[in-house]
This record gives structure tokens, C-alpha cells and sequence, in this order.
């Protein structure tokens, strides 16, 4: 009886924290679709001078990490503000830092939370499914324009896949994401680039990951 009260606290204290979290998502979309845009980023670089460069990276891990429906928006006012290339950098090293993170946030405390919410059978048909999704298909999500690929991240980093196997997926998805910023400094031309970077980084990426599973899927 006594086991079973524990069992029941441990359990609702973990859906209140995830319910906090995704609440803490929902509150963080709400404020940036309303106040960040174009013109307030903008202000907010030309008002802190040297540091502009750093708070709209900071502003941009935020986006990625907490906001994941919203980020295409900021990809391209990355190239307004700073230049295609300039704006691609800090695409890529804010894409590439907010994906980790994500990952990291999950592996550390989503993952051990749904544990104790969700039967074991549920969590091991979970964990076959993600490793079936992998890399591969996060990889594509990532390269795909207008497709869910944070959320993915989210829900596959709650599964049993080691964080070694989203490295390449995340580095190629980055840079096919992080081209947006061509188009905010260079507009229909800039979307041509955006096409042919996701074109390109796809083929390779397929190849570079389909080894990497393969060779590991070899191993097993």
C-alpha cells in the first residue's frame, strides 16, 4: 500500500513537471510570435551594438529549443540583419546548439519522467519505434522544408537511440536550415540557394548517415 502511494506521488510529480514544461513552450511561443519580429530584432541589435550579434544568437537557441514551430521566421531575419553569410553562421552554430540541447534536456530528465509514467511494454515498443524512425528520417525532417523537425527531435530523444547517432542529422540538417538566411539578404535569389543547399546536403546526408547506420546495425 505504502509502494503504491510512492509509486502514484512519483508518477503525478513527473506529468506536472513535463505539463510545466510544455506550458513554459506554449507560454515562450506566445510571448516571441507576439513581441519578436523583424522589426523589434532589428532594434534590439542596432540598441546593443557589439553585443547584437550575441543576443540575437542567445534569442535564436531560445527559439529553436522552446519555440520549434516558429523558427523558420528568425532563420531569414538572420539574413536581413546580418547578410547571407553572416546570417548562415549564426544559424547554423544557434540551430546546431538548440537541437543538442533539446536532446540533452530530454535524455537528462524527459526520458527517466516518462518512464515513471508509462509501463514498461509501452516504453519498449517506443524505444523499437524511434530506433526504427532514426537518424536517417530525423535527417530528412531536418532537410524538408515546412515539416515537424524540432517536435521530432523532442519525441526521438525520448527514445534509446545514444546521442553519437544524431550528430551527423543534426550538423547537415543545420546547414540546410541555416541557408534560410540567403533569403532574407537576398530574397527570390536567396531562395533558389536555400533549394539547391537542401538539395545538395541531402544526397550527402543520406549517404554519410545510411553508412553510419549501416555500420552500426552491422555491428549489432
Amino acid at each position: 500500500m505504502e509502494k503504491e502511494r510512492f509509486l502514484s506521488k512519483t508518477k503525478l510529480r513527473s506529468i506536472a513537471i513535463i505539463t510545466i514544461y510544455i506550458l513554459l513552450m506554449v507560454v515562450t511561443a506566445i510571448i516571441f510570435s507576439k513581441y519578436i519580429n523583424k522589426e523589434s530584432l532589428q532594434t534590439i541589435v542596432q540598441s546593443t551594438g557589439s553585443l547584437g550579434i550575441l543576443l540575437y544568437f542567445l534569442i535564436e537557441v531560445i527559439y529553436v529549443t522552446l519555440t520549434p514551430l516558429l523558427n523558420t521566421i528568425i532563420l531569414i531575419t538572420s539574413g536581413y540583419l546580418f547578410g547571407g553569410h553572416t546570417g548562415f553562421i549564426i544559424n547554423f552554430l544557434a540551430t546546431t546548439l538548440g537541437l543538442f540541447l533539446i536532446i540533452f534536456l530530454v535524455k537528462k530528465y524527459g526520458r527517466p519522467l516518462l518512464k515513471k509514467i508509462v509501463s514498461q511494454k509501452i516504453y519498449y515498443n517506443f524505444d523499437k519505434i524511434t530506433q526504427k524512425v532514426g537518424p536517417i528520417t530525423l535527417l530528412i525532417v531536418y532537410i524538408l522544408p515546412f515539416t515537424p523537425d524540432d517536435e521530432l527531435t523532442y519525441v526521438v530523444s525520448a527514445g534509446s537511440i545514444g546521442i553519437k547517432r544524431f550528430i551527423f542529422p543534426i550538423l547537415i540538417g543545420s546547414m540546410a536550415k541555416a541557408a534560410y538566411s540567403y533569403i532574407g539578404d537576398l530574397g527570390t535569389r536567396g531562395i533558389a540557394i536555400a533549394f539547391y543547399s537542401r538539395f545538395f546536403l541531402l544526397l550527402i546526408g543520406l549517404i554519410i548517415v545510411g553508412t553510419q547506420e549501416y555500420i552500426i546495425r552491422k555491428k549489432k
